[in-house]
């Protein structure tokens, strides 16, 4: 930081200091605070909203993980059959052979969940919330320089009025630093009024961006959703069909219950379940 650079950062804090103290009088602008409190609503809005469009995907590779995990389980606890045995043509097969279909399905699932979904996912979706997001580093750097421009003229209006209101005709160089405090009063008002008339023009005109902006990504999202979960959807009910027609039967009415409940009291009737 520059020798100047050092004296203003220094002043500055003196004056904010003095404006919550309530030494100096502090400029107000009505219609920026309400569009700076827009602009907030919405950076907090949409910030969120990419944290949460993250960890959707990440959720999804989680589950997709677990399904494989399942599957590797089941084929363990039934005893997977190498593929070349399993009955592909028939309209039935044993719960092994069902327990490595089910595997293959799901590990099939995870491996389109990173290449048919995540690459547009992020392309259309992730990637484009984020780079919206991007523009707030240099919106929020204007407003922080609109706040320190306002202190400078906050101030510097502040030492104008103190100087005409207590004139010290002693003072030789009086009217020499009175002329000087104007000009430099007029010189920051011009600087702070030009960033607040930027702000209040342009701080609506992003926030209104926001719909048509995000508008295409929603609907890639909703997509996006309907193709992952419409293809889990076939395959997983293409190896439902692949249950025997009264295990099938049994589930559409409800019974699979019953027979999970006959199983259980055979296991307790067992002397090592005692």
């Amino acid at each position: 930081m520059s020798w100047n650079g050092l004296k203003k950062a220094i002043n500055r804090a003196g004056a904010q200091v003095m404006l919550k103290t309530g030494q100096i009088e502090s400029s107000t602008d009505k219609e920026f605070e309400f569009e700076e409190h827009r602009y907030r609503a919405m950076e907090t809005t949409s910030t969120k909203l990419q944290r949460e469009l993250k960890h959707y995907m990440e959720s999804l590779r989680l589950l997709s993980n677990a399904q494989i995990n399942v599957g590797e389980s089941l084929s363990s606890f039934y005893g997977a059959s190498p593929s070349s045995e399993l009955g592909a043509d028939k309209s039935t097969v044993k719960h092994s052979e069902l327990s490595q279909l089910y595997y293959d399905v799901v590990k099939d699932l995870s491996e389109k969940c990173f290449t048919d979904v995540e690459t547009p996912y992020n392309q259309t979706v992730l990637n484009p919330v984020s780079r919206f997001n991007s523009y707030y580093v240099e919106v929020n750097e204007a407003i922080k320089k609109r706040a320190r421009k306002q202190i400078d003229y906050d101030a510097l209006k502040s030492k104008v009025k103190k100087l005409i209101e207590k004139p010290n005709s002693s003072d030789a160089e009086y009217e020499t630093k009175l002329a000087s405090a104007q000009s430099d009063l007029q010189e920051s008002e011009k600087t702070y009024l030009a960033l607040n008339d930027q702000l209040k023009d342009e701080l609506p005109k992003l926030v209104n961006l926001r719909i048509p902006f995000l508008d295409p990504s929603f609907e890639a999202f909703v997509k996006i959703q309907l193709r992952f979960f419409t293809e889990s959807y076939e395959e997983l009910n293409n190896l439902q069909m692949k249950l025997d027609a009264k295990t099938r039967e049994d589930y559409i009415n409800g019974k699979l219950d019953k027979k999970v409940d006959d199983v259980l009291v055979k296991m307790k009737e067992l002397n090592i379940t005692g």
